[in-house]
């Protein structure tokens, strides 16, 4: 029920799916609402599509772990719990995106040794090459050293998966590239990205490497990585509007602008249109969650369907958890004993107040409260 759009836009993007990409879809939400928006697109009588009413929702000014708690019968939270009882594969949702991830990890769950999932999206490179993966991407804005690894160890099995690199190129985002640039925490999550076998870790990148054919996976906090994605869309707009002035001038302008807008199509629209790449996962819960950017149009929403059947069809998280077992093995007492785990306390599981202890659904995840809002962009 959530984005910028209302359920429109999630609706229609959902019928295309059916349609063009043959996947069964659920829609959580108000039912006689997305009865009506469904049968303004002609879906009401495809039987891909099915609805799941859920009487609540939850907006942007919510703070999201009280509201998951607080509104059990909210869309995204009866979504998760389809997903749980496994009537879905995955969640979609261009919604709050704190909410998706207080509900993602309330409902399903992180894989062992995860202590905050990360949202991993695709920038665009130059024409022929795969795009960047870049995580995190806004769900966590304050990280510490061996989260940054387990990033890195997501983005790395996410690249494998999602645009089929073979030995995908791991860095982490800095202020240079030299060994002595960084802070604390990138210096140590260096130390131990390079003496784990398996990941092509090449060092640091600068911000300028983000659309440049020089590594494959980027890996940062969400403070960062959410302010990189924000400045990406903001020079992609200054430079629209200023060839939109400069065209706007002069006739011979606006005959040049006609006779380039084949080419300026097949770049801005088929090579640059973010709503190609769909919505970005949110890594490291133990099952598919989806985020889609707020502003998401219907083909982004398609597109993002399609992620998540494809996500859950090559069984993305088992292979994610299998590696971050495996790096405890290798190191073992790395987090726990050390000082970037008292860093990361604030991120643990904490015991709920009593009068939550006995929520109906019995699950001992939901005897104990979830501390998301240190650290959760809520966009």
């Amino acid at each position: 029920m959530g984005g910028d759009f209302g359920p429109e836009v999630v609706v229609e993007g959902a019928v295309l799916a059916a349609r063009e990409l043959g996947i069964n879809v659920i829609l959580v939400g108000q039912e006689p609402q997305l009865k009506n928006i469904l049968s303004r697109f002609r879906g009401a009588e495809d039987k891909r599509i099915q609805i799941k009413h859920a009487p609540d929702t939850i907006s942007m000014d919510d703070t999201p772990a009280l509201a998951i708690r607080k509104k059990p019968n909210s869309s995204v939270r009866v979504a998760f719990e389809l997903v749980k009882s496994k009537q879905a594969c995955g969640v979609v949702s261009p919604g709050n995106t704190g909410a998706v991830m207080a509900a993602g990890i309330f409902v399903l769950g992180t894989v062992p040794g995860i202590a905050r999932p990360a949202i991993a999206t695709l920038i665009p490179k130059s024409v022929g090459s795969t795009p960047t993966v870049l995580l995190d991407s806004g769900a966590n804005i304050d990280c510490h050293a061996h989260q940054l690894v387990q990033f890195a160890l997501m983005g790395n099995y996410y690249a494998m998966s999602a645009i089929h690199i073979e030995r995908p190129r791991v860095a982490l985002l800095s202020n240079g590239t030299e060994e002595s640039k960084g802070n604390d925490i990138t210096r140590s999550a260096a130390m131990m990205l390079s003496g784990i076998p398996g990941i092509h870790f090449v060092g640091y990148v600068e911000g300028r490497d983000l659309a440049r054919d020089v590594v494959d996976v980027i890996v940062c906090d969400g403070f960062v990585g959410n302010i990189v994605l924000k400045a990406i869309e903001g020079s992609v707009e200054i430079v629209l509007d200023t060839m939109k002035h400069q065209v706007d001038r002069s006739g011979l302008g606006r005959l040049g602008m006609w006779l380039a807008k084949p080419t300026l199509k097949a770049v801005f629209k088929e090579q640059l249109d973010p709503s190609s790449f769909g919505g970005a996962p949110l890594l490291g819960l133990n099952d598919v969650a989806i985020v889609c950017h707020g502003a998401a149009n219907a083909k982004a929403i398609m597109n993002a369907v399609r992620v998540a059947k494809q996500t859950s069809d090559e069984g993305l998280c088992a292979k994610i958890a299998a590696a971050l077992s495996s790096l405890d093995l290798r190191m073992p007492g790395a987090y726990d004993e050390n000082i970037w785990n008292k860093m990361g306390q604030r991120f643990e599981k904490k015991r709920k107040p009593r009068e939550l202890e006995h929520e109906s659904n019995g699950d001992q995840s939901a005897a104990e409260e979830i501390e998301l809002d240190s650290g959760v962009q809520n966009e």
